[in-house]
């Protein structure tokens, strides 16, 4: 009796044994997935996304993205790399499309369409079974799984860079309303007006702007009032800005952009002053020579109670 459990027993062990090696197959590679275009993102220097009536162009200039339509602005180089990612997405089914197959499609009235160099991908509706999207190359439909629609739904202004001032950017002189330094040939600051402490804090001042970001960016349609601020760069160019509010939040308006910079928290409270840190507050200590005031008895007759001030 033992000895046939034992037999049972290796019996299923072997049968475990081929049914592993029957589902996994050693040696058989997975089928490659197939992306939805060939195109070579790294060679792309120009990107169209046109939503409805809206259009957003996004072009290389000297190594660097930019939003070159609506308006001229840095573009933020990590979003670009999204967009064109979605060229290499893997292409789970295609099938021949005829014309009057769009409205079925919802291709007709297009989500989005994405135009890289001479390819143009067209965003239609997605799969109601599995959530896949529909997207139309030329006369071929591509059923593909959707993790990009929120980056052809963006506004223009979210593919701008927030960084205040540009990546490498070395200032050389800064002008706020209250004060103005510039970086003399010896290297050490010098201050239109003296300013205490000015040499010493003026370079965490300009570390902040260096790393400044915003956690917005908007478009305006019209001119900002408010105070000049002026930063001149290693490189010759200039940034100007408009102090449209300073708290609670500041904001930022560069005019040669049209865009407002919206800027929150401790990195607001130390791009415009020198010393942003709030005076220490001292608690007014009891004289030592006031004498105690004595209370009177209470009508309970208790102990009398001396307080002092």
């Amino acid at each position: 009796m033992k000895s046939r459990m034992l037999l049972n027993l290796s019996l299923l062990a072997v049968l475990a044994v081929l049914g592993a090696v029957a589902y996994f197959e050693p040696g058989k590679k997975e089928p490659a997935e197939t992306p939805l275009t060939g195109v070579e993102t790294d060679k792309v220097d120009t990107l169209t996304l046109q939503r409805g009536d809206k259009t957003i162009v996004l072009a290389k200039k000297g190594g660097h993205w930019w939003v070159s339509a609506p308006f001229s602005a840095p573009a933020n180089e990590f979003r670009v790399r999204q967009l064109l990612e979605i060229a290499k997405t893997p292409s789970d089914a295609s099938y021949p499309l005829k014309p009057d197959e769009l409205a079925k499609f919802e291709l007709d009235k297009p989500l989005a369409s994405l135009t890289l160099g001479d390819v143009v991908l067209v965003f239609g509706g997605a799969d109601p079974i599995n959530m896949r999207r529909y997207v139309r190359i030329g006369d071929t439909l591509h059923l593909v799984r959707d993790d990009f629609s929120r980056h052809l739904t963006a506004q223009a202004t979210d593919y701008v860079d927030k960084k205040l001032l540009p990546e490498d950017a070395r200032i050389q002189e800064i002008a706020l309303p209250e004060w103005k330094a510039r970086l003399g040939q010896d290297g050490k600051w010098v201050f239109e007006t003296p300013q205490e402490g000015g040499e010493t804090l003026i370079g965490e001042l300009l570390t902040q702007w260096q790393a400044a970001r915003a956690i917005d960016v908007k478009h305006l349609d019209k001119a900002a009032e408010g105070q000049k601020l002026h930063i001149g760069l290693a490189n010759g160019e200039s940034v100007d800005f408009v102090i449209v509010q300073r708290e609670p939040e500041l904001l930022l308006v560069r005019p040669d952009y049209g865009l407002q910079y919206e800027v929150v928290g401790e990195p607001a409270k130390r791009l415009l002053s020198l010393n942003p840190k709030p005076a220490e507050t001292r608690t007014e200590e009891a004289s030592p020579s006031a004498s105690p005031i004595p209370q009177a008895p209470t009508d309970e007759g208790g102990a009398e109670e001396i307080e002092a001030d």
